[in-house]
């Protein structure tokens, strides 16, 4: 006779137990683990290329493609199309883009390289914050000493990690993405990318209020054909 199937009553109706129990007996042994495994960073040569700096004028809100002041409305396409066009990754199913410091309404931050991951949509939430003083164990410290460590990048606000989280040293990351880029490289696939959909928002923000490319001054060798 078969054992019982665990339910959820059984992890006290605790979801992040069901998740810690799994992760538990999979070969990463810890969330922590599975954490640094599965996460994608940009290599610093990626982040150099587009200027070490924000790829374009962009903050999340609505509607999308709305121009105000000097930045666009938009969701998690620029930052995404940002780290992907950069680095060469290609997303697959089930993948999230995420920023390790809160920067929905900052230009400055929200397509920044440093600023931003890639993890399986399972593990995302759990290290997901929106706040500005996170919890002391919330797995984001993970991810925003990671940044540290690769490009010196302590957020927005450029103040370094209080500490090194428990554990950090035991774990095994994989190596960022992106390595050998340059700034010419990086300038003509943007570019390259961005002739190919005229019509698209993120065309339309290059063209009206600039990016990084045209040191953030409106980019009228970019051609939007959208409305």
């Amino acid at each position: 006779m078969c054992p019982p199937v665990p339910t959820i009553a059984d992890f006290d109706n605790d979801g992040r137990r069901v998740l810690v129990d799994l992760i538990g007996k999979s070969v990463w042994r810890s969330l922590d683990q599975a954490l640094a495994s599965l996460t994608v960073f940009a290599h610093p040569d990626a982040v150099g290329s587009v200027g070490t700096r924000a790829v374009f004028r962009t903050i999340r809100g609505g509607p999308k493609g709305t121009i105000i002041g000097d930045a666009m409305l938009d969701d998690n396409a620029s930052p995404a199309t940002a780290f992907e066009w950069a680095t060469g990754f290609k997303r697959g199913p089930d993948l999230q883009c995420n920023h390790l410091y809160a920067a929905a309404r900052d230009p400055a931050s929200y397509s920044d390289l440093r600023n931003i991951c890639y993890t399986p949509t399972f593990i995302a939430k759990l290290t997901d914050s929106q706040r500005e003083d996170v919890p002391e164990h919330h797995l984001s410290h993970l991810l925003r000493y990671r940044a540290f460590e690769l490009y010196s990048y302590a957020g927005p606000q450029g103040s370094p990690p209080s500490r090194k989280p428990s554990g950090y040293d035991d774990l095994v990351w994989p190596d960022p993405i992106g390595g050998g880029a340059t700034a010419e490289v990086a300038a003509a696939t943007f570019r390259r990318n961005m002739a190919r959909r005229p019509k698209d928002r993120l065309a339309k923000a290059a063209r009206l209020v600039g990016w990084t490319f045209s040191d953030y001054r409106p980019d009228e060798t970019v051609i939007y054909l959208g409305s």
